[in-house]
């Protein structure tokens, strides 16, 4: 809801009603950073705990909710087309207010949602126009003339690098089925991107939300990557805020020459949040939120391949044969070799890990050397089976 016109009708307003109820006003948008105020203070605001719903003695065409700070405040929620809501708050700073007030307040509330609804809708017909332009370009859809009129309209440049990260929200639910309440706190998480990045390309396609970046002049990819780990901690601190459960992760695709390859980076950054999990336990991290392509390191080149059985021929024998185990018997012996990995080889810590008792545990690695063969005193052996359990877990996505 951009654009000055609009901005200084909306400021007028406000600046009207505070004149008239003689308390500061200011409006903020669903993600709770500040539109416009009547003061100096434009910081975000705060639903505290004491916040309950409030109805004046008018009556009202919209819902009201009153907290109190150090000056008690009055919020009206103006929904936009049902598709988003900004918030009016009245401080009662000066004066209380009185039924007079709230008449002024409830006019004032019209005229701001229609000035609203008019701006949204004439945004939202750019937004659409701007998203097809990049999902031709991101998914190599457009060739020759129409990419080059697409990339004009995008002011993208062919001597220019660049790479694509993709903003990816996982569903609470198994089967990935995304409820109204998750696809909405997800155009939020968009909102406060836009707002971090007000100078990149952001396009939102239902639940994920990608970024196209040009790489600045002196840029690295270690301190990209670094601009991208401070914006996760601001979007995970306010979908904290916000008491949402939103699984929120950033995948930054490989930089490209020109935008003709942004297809290539644009694929490279899905990939790399496929295999978060993976990557996760290659670096001994489960709190890895935020990679690059660069971190897969050398099983790029087992990326490429597409078949799971092609696949698997790089695994160990020896891991092979506790995965049909594990298969016939609804064992945990694959599960356990990882944790036993994972803790330097100290069974005590992998009991801990697993919940088991050490006689348990050592019951199972006494199973794994039977089956498998596998001699853990062997260093290179012990990386092969490292490494094949990486690639177990990459043919576990195809």
């Amino acid at each position: 809801m951009n654009g000055k016109n609009f901005e200084d009708t909306m400021k007028s307003i406000l600046f009207l009603l505070s004149s008239m109820i003689g308390n500061p006003v200011a409006l903020y948008y669903s993600n709770l950073t500040c539109c416009a105020s009547t003061t100096q203070d434009l910081s975000d605001f705060v639903f505290e705990k004491n916040v309950e719903k409030y109805k004046p003695n008018i009556i009202t065409r919209f819902e009201y909710q009153k907290q109190t700070k150090e000056h008690t405040q009055y919020i009206t929620t103006i929904n936009v087309l049902g598709r988003a809501e900004v918030y009016l708050v009245v401080t009662e700073m000066n004066m209380p207010l009185t039924v007079l007030d709230y008449m002024a307040l409830e006019n004032a509330v019209i005229t701001l949602q229609y000035s609203f609804m008019e701006t949204y809708a004439k945004n939202e017909i750019e937004k659409k126009y701007q998203r097809d332009i990049e999902y031709s370009l991101l998914n190599g859809l457009l060739t020759g003339d129409e990419l080059s009129k697409a990339a004009r309209m995008l002011k993208l440049k062919d001597t220019a690098q660049y790479c694509v990260v993709s903003f990816h929200t996982i569903s609470s639910n198994s089967e990935d089925y995304y409820t109204k309440e998750e696809l909405e706190e997800i155009g939020v998480i968009e909102g406060e991107i836009q707002r971090l990045l007000p100078d990149e390309h952001i396009y939102r396609n239902l639940n994920q939300i990608v970024c196209i970046h040009e790489i600045k002049h002196g840029e690295t990819q270690a301190g990209f990557r670094e601009e991208m780990e401070k914006l996760y901690q601001t979007v995970q601190k306010q979908i904290f805020h916000r008491n949402k459960t939103t699984d929120f992760q950033i995948g930054i695709g490989s930089i490209v020459n020109g935008y003709g390859d942004l297809k290539k980076s644009f694929k490279d950054s899905k990939k790399i949040i496929d295999y978060m999990d993976m990557l996760r336990y290659l670096y001994g991290d489960k709190n890895i939120s935020v990679a690059d392509f660069s971190k897969l390191g050398f099983f790029q080149i087992f990326e490429k391949i597409k078949n799971r059985d092609e696949l698997m021929e790089y695994v160990p024998e020896s891991l092979v044969k506790l995965y049909w185990y594990d298969k016939e018997h609804d064992g945990e012996l694959i599960e356990t070799l990882q944790a036993y990995l994972d803790c330097d080889k100290s069974a005590n810590k992998a009991a801990e890990k697993l919940y088991v008792n050490y006689r348990t545990l050592s019951g199972r690695l006494k199973k794994i050397k039977d089956i498998s063969g596998i001699d853990f005193k062997n260093s290179a052996e012990m990386l092969a089976v490292r490494n094949g359990i990486v690639l177990f877990k990459m043919a576990e996505t195809l």
